[in-house]
């Protein structure tokens, strides 16, 4: 890492117009270490000296050159210049005619005569200065004016950027990591190297951070940091700060983030003030003026070592200063209250207790939810709803089994105390975790029964919210079965409601997979896009978000727009937040899924892996088995039996699946490895599969099938494969309908319009799709007897054969970029900065950021330094 950086300051040190050059960052950004590569670059040709301040202004004499002054003699040290004068040829002596560097580090800590005899070997030109410094301003004056006058050249030194994190962490850990790993541990250092070294070693302590077949996931969450690197480095940090700023600091880390005002508020105006102008704060430019610790880990580790009873005596302090009015308080602003209660031992009254941890959940915070919940005694009104709170943390935290224990567990004679609307609230949260856990059917009927009945006898305002609930655990049941039919027509009259925002939305999600799985896709993905903008417009929290995610992207893999998904949830992945690891695994499942069903198995079998090792950790969706059986696709597809059989049987050993969309998924990619395996009989249970899905009104999947089906040698399927894609939209309804059409074309025209669409098929990278075309064309041009259709089919065919071979071809040396990736690659050689890149090709910086990071992992590289040799690019 820093290769560029080493480069640079190495360039600076050589310019004969130059007197050296400064290194500036804050603590643990890695000044020094680039300073050691610097010298250690430069001693092949160089004599390096390198000297040490105190790290705080001293005036003892000649402090830097302590060793140099031990080798003089009575006569050498009798006076300054004296003294001056051996210091330097001492030096001199021992370059031996080299040129001399001379590092300095552990500013701002010189005293006058060391820096005397500094000054004298730089102005003289008898050696060059290479200074390491937090900032300009611990640089004594005569290397200020240097700086000034640019006979010092300044390198700053910034945090890792979150690729920079990444491509770190992958070489540290030696293999691949998880981007919920990434996405923690560069929020929580910043990106500041040392301190995403003592995270690491902490998380790996802890075994919060562990491999899982090869792959480094993150197994739960670092409740306290103890490691002393951490808490050295912060002490380091403070070493110079005064009392009152250490007071101001210990409450700042509890407030966390919390609007400006809010901070002015608790903290005093010119205390807030004092912080921003000593680095520790941040002010956002979001509407609330959002505060936060500019080094996150310092606020961390500070709260850390705050004692229960001090939290509670800052929490007393806060409250004189400001009322707790949960009702009036930002969602941020109220888990900022929850854990200061929290922390300082204190207990919440039952109404903020539910509150806050309805915001907790809102913010995919489950813990502190959990923790919240447990405010609220058993016998009191508001026991059940912290119940659902709590059962609803358990089901983020993909524990379905607890999250319906916590539900039943609720006494009858309690619930028949309940409203007809809560009531059919806890009605909805039991069903929804139920759906989740086999065997559960008979149960989950009978939960939903006994909501209808309750609502059947009520009446007013509090029977219309208890039919909301109701039909949204009606609606969830229902999608989850695959019974779309039965509840389609209900959607969309739910998906009009004009006066219940977060009903509608919540009912709009379900419907997009309803609206894909039966032929609707191109609506689907309209509406999944509608849904989205108008949540983040509305603030609206989206419960069956997940059914959206679901029902988008498989409208997209439908229709046949696969690629323009792939950017969304690769950009899901790598810009993800940290608490990506409670959702660990699932969109990079759906992203392997797409690439499984694109053909691209190099691609699917690498992220793949990367999300089966996710949920074996945490089954969120239980999507584990849908995991396995795309991994035993691609690798069947890869000519890998081994492998492609031992993730059939983990396949198969993962027991029931409930989940509609996950058994299509699972059947689907295990009948195409049983294809690919040789099982004669695969093609059959993909066409069978696709009956049923007709007779249910599924058209989607049971098209998505036949399409397989056909691919794999079931031509005979092609005409029923053409009349199930007419319930279908998109690209890929309509060239499977072309093709059957095709078949029964005269003359010329079959092969003609079976080439058309292998053309198409090109066009949207759906390999499988032309190869098929091509030789049906092939087939259809030698029955008519045309030759130059049958020339053009085999031209087709053997250029489908020679990408394959080139594919194939590639070993460890032969790196295959995307024309994207190239062409940032390109740019990158000749010189062009990330933002001038961007700015050439029309992306975001972070996108010129996350190809290159790309480009460097195929290329086995690190640095544009090294990229320079792939001249042949």
């Amino acid at each position: 890492m820093r290769q560029d950086d080493i480069a640079i300051v190495q360039a600076y040190i050589a310019d004969p117009q130059l007197h050296g050059a400064v290194i500036l960052g804050p603590p643990g950004v890695g000044k020094t270490t680039l300073a050691r590569n610097v010298a250690q670059r430069l001693e092949e040709s160089s004599h390096v000296v390198s000297l040490f301040g105190t790290g705080v202004p001293t005036e003892v004499p000649y402090s830097i050159f302590t060793m140099q002054m031990a080798r003089l003699n009575a006569r050498q040290s009798g006076s300054p210049s004296a003294i001056l004068g051996a210091v330097v040829e001492q030096i001199f002596h021992e370059a031996s005619g080299r040129p001399i560097v001379i590092v300095l580090d552990e500013l701002p800590g010189i005293d006058t005569l060391s820096m005397g005899i500094l000054m004298h070997m730089i102005l003289s030109g008898k050696a060059k200065l290479l200074v390491v410094a937090r900032s300009a301003t611990d640089l004594p004056e005569d290397l200020v004016w240097m700086v000034r006058d640019g006979l010092l050249a300044q390198q700053r030194l910034a945090p890792f950027t979150r690729v920079e994190v990444r491509r770190l962490l992958v070489k540290a850990l030696e293999g691949p990591v998880a981007e919920s790993v990434v996405a923690t541990l560069f929020t929580a250092s910043g990106g500041n190297p040392l301190v995403l070294h003592a995270l690491v070693h902490e998380f790996l302590n802890s075994s919060v951070l562990r491999a899982n077949e090869g792959v480094w996931v993150q197994a739960g969450r670092l409740e306290k940091g103890t490691d002393d690197v951490l808490f050295d480095l912060v002490e380091s940090r403070l070493a110079r700060e005064s009392p009152q700023m250490r007071i101001n600091l210990e409450k700042f880390s509890l407030l966390k983030n919390v609007p400006l005002a809010v901070a002015i508020q608790g903290l005093g105006s010119d205390e807030v003030t004092a912080l921003e102008e000593h680095g520790f704060m941040a002010i956002a430019s979001d509407h609330g003026r959002t505060v936060s610790f500019a080094e996150p880990f310092v606020g961390e580790t500070v709260r850390n070592q705050l004692s229960p009873s001090k939290k509670a005596d800052y929490f007393r302090e806060f409250s004189s200063n400001f009322s707790f009015d949960v009702a009036a308080l930002s969602p941020q602003e109220v888990l900022t209250y929850a854990s200061w209660m929290n922390e300082a031992g204190l207990v919440m009254e039952p109404d903020v207790a539910v509150a806050a941890a309805q915001t907790a959940l809102q913010l995919f915070d489950p813990h502190l939810a959990l923790a919240c919940a447990r405010h609220v005694p058993p016998d009191h009104p508001l026991a059940v709803q912290a119940a659902q709170k709590r059962s609803r943390a358990h089901y983020l935290m993909a524990d379905y089994s607890k999250a319906a224990e916590v539900l039943e567990a609720v006494d009858s004679s309690v619930l028949e105390t309940l409203s007809v609307a809560d009531y059919a609230a806890w009605s909805m949260d039991l069903a929804t975790a139920l759906v989740w856990l086999p065997g559960t059917r008979n149960r989950v009927d009978e939960v939903l029964w006994g909501a209808a009945s309750r609502i059947e006898e009520a009446s007013g305002d509090d029977r219309l919210d208890a039919e909301k609930f109701y039909n949204v655990a009606r609606f969830e049941v229902h999608a989850n079965r695959g019974e779309f039919s039965q509840v389609l027509d209900d959607l969309k009259i739910a998906s009009k409601d004009r006066y219940d925002r977060t009903y509608r939305l919540n009912c709009c999600c379900l419907l997009t997979m309803a609206l894909t799985a039966t032929g609707q896709e191109l609506d689907a993905i309209k509406l999944s896009q509608e849904i989205l903008e108008e949540a983040e417009r509305f603030d609206v929290v989206l419960r069956m978000q997940g059914w959206q995610m679901y029902g988008s992207i498989l409208a997209h893999i439908w229709s046949g727009q696969w690629s323009s998904c792939e950017k969304t949830l690769q950009h899901g992945i790598d810009y993800s937040n940290s608490a990506l690891h409670y959702q660990a695994g699932v969109i990079e499942l759906a992203l392997g899924v797409l690439y499984a069903f694109a053909g691209r198995d190099m691609d699917a079998a690498a992220i793949l892996l990367v999300a089966a090792a996710q949920l074996e950790v945490r089954n969120t969706y239980t999507s584990s088995e849908v995991v396995y059986s795309a991994l035993a696709c691609v690798f069947a597809r890869l000519e890998d039996p081994d492998q492609a059989r031992h993730y059939l049987q983990l396949a198969q050993e993962s027991g029931p699946q409930n989940m509609w969309v996950n058994r299509t998924l699972s059947d689907y990619f295990q009948s195409l490895a049983a294809h690919a395996l040789g099982d004669v009989a695969a093609v059959g249970r993909l066409a069978a599969t696709a009956e049923q899905d007709l007779s249910a009104g599924r058209a989607g999947p049971a098209a998505s099938g036949l399409r397989a089906a056909v691919i794999c040698g079931g031509s005979a399927l092609l005409e029923r494969l053409g009349e199930a894609a007419q319930y279908c939209q998109g690209e890929l309804a309509a060239l499977s309908i072309e093709l059957a059409k095709a078949v029964r074309a005269q003359g010329d025209d079959g092969p003609r319009m079976a080439l058309d669409v292998a053309m198409q098929s090109h066009r949207m990278e759906l390999v499988d799709m032309e190869r098929y075309a091509t030789e049906l064309a092939l087939e259809l041009a030698t029955t008519t007897g045309d030759k130059r259709l049958q020339r053009e089919a085999k031209t087709g065919l053997r250029g489908l054969e020679w990408a394959e071979e080139q594919k194939n071809a590639q070993g460890p040396g032969v790196v295959a970029l995307t024309p994207r990736e190239l062409q940032v690659a390109r740019h990158a050689i000749r010189g062009m900065s990330n933002r001038d890149i961007a700015k050439k090709i029309g992306v975001s910086v972070r996108t010129v950021e996350g190809h290159l990071y790309q480009v460097f992992a195929k290329l086995g590289i690190t640095s544009r330094t090294e990229l320079e040799k792939w001249v042949n690019l």
